[in-house]
């Protein structure tokens, strides 16, 4: 057995684990020489040594290297003591262990390190070893040798200024440096501060009475206000390496914190540079007009066919690892950008549901009562779920979850990598979760949509090579989340809503592209608390290609900051998430970017999709106002009573005669030939259909108009029909995605802008319940 040759070089200097992008190029080496401040053991107060060798190894002046005693009393004191309490190896090994050889848990590599380690003692004094120890070590957020972490956490690097419970701080963060990170999780790094305080005592280093004195100092005030220095050549990657800290330490949990850091990682990644850098510049740069410096954005780039993370937006002032990152960690309520998600993406999954499914947006409450608003205060009546879902109106959704079921929708949910806390609200039906999404999670659920329905988990990392040249790939195994017709339909309804619904701010007109707004108001009880006017607390975009697919989220970290109120105004602040999804999304997408392909599960009649073997609805009207006014004899949607276990009814409403259309006077004149076309059209489909009849009668039940009333009005149905075919227009031969119901309603839509879902100002809901966001877009 061979082991590495102990030379000062490497002595002197630790492992650094080093990225590489997608193409193989180095990125950033996280250790950085230049940042790092050395310090001579002649100037390391003796307290601290105490503290450090305390803690670390008791044994230190006595051994040779390797402590056969640490070893079994190691395994005691955590017992006793709880994890972290005494490390097993000597401060020898771990100058060994960072500076020769690889963190990795071998039996080989532990006798190597045991051997180099009475070698090193052989070579080297106890205060040279020391030094090589302090000088070495990892303390979190960046700071590489004591007098480094001194300077990050206290603001000097004159050690001979810290007091005893600095010194104890110090000593018990290279365990799990970002775990203690007394920045972040001053309660973590209290309770390891008070075990090196107590591990002192023991070894007779201070007193009991000076061990109570240090404990009284809370960690908060021992630190400086955080300060953070980082080279901005490495500034723009630091939030996608965060995301690669993460998934390889706190979900994965292939490496170590201590390995991430110093195991000479060689770590290969999904990384797009130039896409990295483009989403940098939108939020430190002024292409975007951010209103004020507290104003935040996160962002998540994806590839949609398999998840590889190509960029993370962090926030507008990310720095380094440990940062709030507002891409890929810090989770918000998603608003209306769920409702493809929970709500009309399972009723097609489930419940075959065509395009032209009618249902009615009127007054309405939830299960207990309690009504559900919608964001401008009216009603629109009898309408397609293409239109509720591009217009983003709220009933509809609830309705259509409703009739799903809480299990189903949560479900269908589930596959996507958004799992539901229990209970489920019924305000999820409109994105009101109270633990909320981060814009990951986001875009991977949104992905699957323009990937056929197969969903991958969003990944960073593609391979590790450690030290020893061994290589681990981890796994990315597909799902497959819901049939292809769904992700095809949800996808055709999705390119209405942003060519002619609320997310038209966000339309490449050269790019196929599918997207969905979302937004949460403000409750009224903290309106009226902090005198805010209209508002928003959170405001979305998530759309697709088939090349990428992005989610952007953009608000405020805290409502009250200091003496300041801070919210989302109506002053073009609500649609910066928009701009900045267009602004990528145009900027990287290739522009011969193919479009979204129908597969043969789909269907078409006069424009509305539906599942081959399930009846087509074809009834829903393109011009719903004038359905409402024509139709006022015509079924109106009535969701079933929900399952037994869920013990939720819908309540009952007016009838749909007793409703005001919301513009009657919008109306167009019958095209007698469209009309011929569209009934030729639709005689062939009933003939497909015909041989379908064996299917569940109660999906064809729920998803197509009453047959009798149809038969009633057979005129008037015909001209539903001839306007039903622009509403369903996108897969026309001639591949426009023009859509005649928006085109009909634009001046109502324009006058609510293209933030429209969430221009309600007025209707807030009036209780102090945030995971009802009742007027959420």
């Amino acid at each position: 057995m061979s082991a590495p040759e102990l030379t000062p070089e490497k002595l002197q200097t630790p492992f650094s684990s080093q990225i590489y992008d997608q193409d193989g190029e180095l990125v950033t080496t996280l250790f950085k020489e230049q940042n790092r401040l050395k310090v001579d053991i002649g100037n390391v107060p003796d307290q601290m040594i105490e503290a450090v060798t305390s803690i670390e190894d008791r044994r230190f002046y006595q051994h040779n290297g390797v402590d056969i005693y640490r070893i079994f009393g190691a395994l005691m004191a955590n017992i006793e003591s709880g994890w972290g309490s005494e490390g097993g190896s000597t401060v020898t090994q771990q100058v060994v262990k960072r500076t020769i050889l690889s963190p990795e848990k071998t039996l080989t590599r532990k006798i190597k390190e045991a051997y180099l380690a009475i070698k090193l003692e052989q070579k080297y004094s106890k205060d040279e070893i020391l030094q090589m120890y302090l000088n070495n070590i990892y303390f979190g957020n960046g700071a590489y040798g004591l007098a480094t972490a001194s300077t990050t956490y206290f603001g000097t690097k004159d050690l001979s200024g810290l007091n005893v419970s600095q010194m104890a701080l110090l000593a018990g963060l290279p365990n799990a440096p970002s775990y203690y990170d007394p920045f972040q999780h001053p309660d973590r790094a209290t309770d390891r501060r008070d075990q090196v305080l107590q591990a002192m005592v023991e070894t007779g280093a201070i007193s009991e009475n000076q061990a109570k004195k240090a404990e009284s100092i809370p960690v908060k005030k021992l630190v400086q206000e955080q300060k953070k220095v980082i080279n901005n050549k490495d500034r723009p990657y630091q939030a996608f390496v965060d995301r690669v800290y993460h998934e390889l330490v706190n979900e994965r949990k292939i490496v170590s914190d201590q390995q991430f850091y110093q195991g000479g990682l060689k770590i290969y990644t999904t990384l797009d540079t130039d896409a990295q850098k483009e989403v940098y510049d939108l939020l430190t740069s002024d292409k975007i007009n951010y209103p004020d410096k507290a104003f935040e954005a996160g962002i998540s780039l994806i590839d949609t066919k398999t998840g590889a993370i190509q960029a993370i937006g962090g926030g507008r002032d990310f720095l380094s690892i440990g940062d709030t990152n507002y891409g890929a960690e810090e989770k918000n309520p998603p608003g209306s950008t769920f409702k493809p998600i929970i709500d009309y993406g399972p009723a097609i999954e489930h419940l075959n549901w065509s395009t032209s499914h009618s249902i009615v947006d009127e007054p309405y409450s939830y299960s207990d009562g309690t009504p559900i608003n919608e964001w401008d205060g009216e009603y629109w009546g009898s309408m397609t779920i293409r239109r509720a879902l591009a217009w983003s109106r709220n009933i509809p959704a609830l309705k259509t979850f409703q009739v799903v079921g809480k299990e189903k929708a949560a479900g269908f949910a589930e596959q996507l990598g958004i799992e539901l806390e229990e209970p489920i609200p019924e305000a999820a039906a409109i994105g009101g979760l109270s633990t909320g999404v981060t814009p990951l999670q986001m875009a991977g659920a949104y992905a699957a949509f323009g990937n056929e329905g197969v969903y991958h988990t969003p990944y960073a990392v593609k391979k590790i090579v450690f030290q020893n040249g061994k290589e681990k790939k981890p796994e990315h195994e597909p799902v497959q989340a819901m049939h292809d017709y769904t992700a095809y339909m949800i996808t055709n309804m999705l390119k209405t809503a942003i060519t002619s619904g609320t997310g038209t701010g966000a339309n490449i007109p050269s790019i196929p592209v599918a997207g969905k707004t979302g937004s949460t108001n403000i409750p009224e009880p903290l309106r009226q608390e902090y005198h805010i006017g209209d508002g928003l607390l959170d405001s979305w975009f998530t759309g697709y290609t088939t090349q990428y697919t992005a989610a952007v989220w953009t608000g405020y970290p805290k409502l009250k900051d200091g003496d300041d109120v801070h919210y989302i105004r109506y002053d073009g602040s609500e649609d910066i998430a928009k701009e900045i999804f267009q602004v990528l999304m145009e900027n990287l997408s290739d522009s011969e970017t193919p479009d979204f392909k129908r597969p043969d599960s789909v269907g078409e009649s006069g424009g509305t999709l539906y599942v081959r073997g399930a009846q087509p609805t074809i009834s829903g009207s393109v011009d719903d106002e004038q359905q409402e006014d024509d139709h006022t004899d015509q079924k109106e949607f009535e969701p079933p009573v929900q399952q037994e276990e869920e013990n939720e009814q819908e309540p009952n409403r007016e009838e749909q005669e007793q409703k005001k259309p919301r513009n009657q006077n919008q109306h167009k004149e019958p095209k007698d030939q469209q009309v011929e076309e569209q009934k030729k059209q639709q005689n062939e489909e009933q003939q497909d259909q015909n041989e379908q009849k064996n299917q569940d009668p109660e999906e064809n039940k729920t998803d197509q108009t009453d047959e009798d009333s149809q038969e009633q009005d057979k005129d008037s149905q015909e001209q539903d029909n001839q306007e039903s075919n622009p509403d369903e227009g996108e897969d026309q031969d001639n591949g426009s995605d023009g859509n005649t119901e928006d085109q009909d309603n634009s001046e109502k839509g324009n006058k609510d802008g293209d933030n429209g879902e969430n221009s309600g100002g007025e209707e807030k809901d009036k209780e102090d319940n945030q995971s009802r966001p009742d007027d959420t877009g």
